[in-house]
């Protein structure tokens, strides 16, 4: 009778129960959570269908997951790892901590897996991903010279570039800035490192090579030669989160959670007539 009682009174306890098989009230995620749940495991299937695993076609390869729509975020990694490489997402490798500190700082929204779901974070948290070196997989990233970096770095900046492209066409930008994303972070030193002594202008003097970098915000003023993104962009520099990396847990999350706390400023979705400062100043 009790449990009739409760169905007669309309769907709102539903919102926080459900019953067993006997009849008892149990606990149940409130009703938004079970909807968004169930939209990101729509997404998640479709996202499957149109990418299958590179594990399950016996190919390998790992584009850019960036999406058309001005990101908050854009995390850049070194090169793909062989498992990432197998497998076709990003910081796959099981030792590799990026997909729990994304969770844990909430970067990424508890719906979300793991590295299967590198594909929907675009959607889900503007969040997303590439790598310097994309399209030249290995897992020990020192096999990889400066001189490899020197050749990564064009088609780096042009992967970039085109995103950039295709979020101001996506929200009617004219001026070419728009739709650049809120922040980057580079998951490591070394490929921000890396970057800042590659020098493109063959006029130009090449400059004292840098050694140091430290964590954190860098200087928009001290970016890489042919960085594509305006000053309105923040760059940051990360740890890395491979399980190669001699860190311990605290050390590796603190510069996460600082990012995290100032990506949790930029609204998600971003709205489009707000970044569209050029149409606003004509």
């Amino acid at each position: 009778m009790k449990r009739a009682s409760m169905l007669r009174r309309g769907a709102a306890p539903f919102d926080k129960f459900l019953f067993d098989a006997g009849g008892v009230a149990v606990s149940t995620p409130p009703l938004a959570e079970r909807v968004q749940g169930q939209d990101v495991k729509r997404r998640r299937m479709q996202h499957q269908r149109a990418s299958p695993s590179r594990m399950e076609t016996k190919t390998g390869g790992l584009d850019p997951k960036l999406g058309n729509n001005p990101l908050r975020l854009i995390l850049v990694g070194h090169n793909p790892s062989d498992h990432a490489w197998k497998s076709g997402h990003y910081y796959s490798n099981p030792s590799n901590r990026m997909f729990k500190i994304l969770k844990e700082t909430k970067i990424a929204p508890d719906v979300v897996k793991g590295a299967e779901d590198d594909g929907l974070l675009q959607s889900l948290a503007g969040v997303g991903f590439i790598d310097v070196g994309t399209g030249f997989p290995g897992t020990d990233s020192s096999k990889f010279t400066s001189e490899d970096f020197v050749k990564w770095s064009k088609n780096f900046y042009r992967n970039l570039q085109n995103h950039l492209d295709n979020a101001n066409a996506t929200i009617g930008c004219t001026c070419g800035h728009c739709g650049a994303p809120a922040m980057v972070a580079f998951t490591g030193k070394r490929q921000y490192l890396e970057l800042l002594n590659v020098n493109h202008g063959m006029d130009k003097p090449k400059p004292k090579r840098k050694t140091k970098v430290s964590l954190g915000p860098q200087d928009v003023a001290l970016l890489p030669d042919g960085w594509p993104f305006p000053a309105t962009t923040s760059v940051w520099v990360m740890t890395s989160t491979s399980g190669a990396s001699a860190l311990t847990n605290t050390d590796r999350i603190a510069p996460y959670k600082e990012l995290a706390f100032e990506l949790q400023k930029i609204p998600w979705p971003r709205n489009h007539d707000e970044l569209r400062k050029c149409k606003q100043a004509a």
